[in-house]
């Protein structure tokens, strides 16, 4: 197939979505482990009674970009062709990108630092969840 930008055949289109669906589950795998040790970091700060510090930052800036990371790849696997199992799928991962973050910050009106904690845990909980049911949206068998 010609095109303005050059030659391109069928086969690499191909082979462009199988590395796109070959990078998707993993990534998503990696979203659900960074998830566990955000939510994990939130328990410690419960159980502690310790302020939020680089822990808290670094684990959620590693959700927010692994779950991006993610979508972008799902989103080329859409953009591609493919298409979820349920389109449900798509809200899922907007929640689960936006679920930790916004627990943190509903946690700031809080006053101690375990309440603030249990805020990360229970937002990290619930993305768990949501991360789990993106596993059963996900591409049809």
């Amino acid at each position: 197939v010609n095109t303005r930008l050059g030659r391109c055949s069928h086969t690499t289109y191909l082979e462009w979505a199988m590395f796109a669906q070959d990078l998707h589950i993993p990534l998503a795998i990696l979203t659900m482990l960074a998830v566990v040790v955000a939510t994990l970091e939130g328990a410690v700060r419960v159980v502690r009674a310790r302020p939020a510090g680089v822990a808290a930052e670094r684990t959620r800036t590693a959700v927010v970009l692994v779950v991006a990371m993610t979508a972008a790849v799902g989103v080329a696997l859409l953009v591609g062709g493919h298409h979820p199992k349920e389109w449900l799928h798509l809200i899922y991962a907007a929640l689960a990108f936006s679920l930790v973050p916004v627990a943190d910050n509903a946690g700031t009106i809080l006053q101690s630092d375990r309440g603030k904690g249990l805020a990360r845990l229970g937002g990290g909980l619930v993305c768990l969840v949501v991360v789990t049911r993106l596993f059963a949206t996900g591409s049809p068998a």
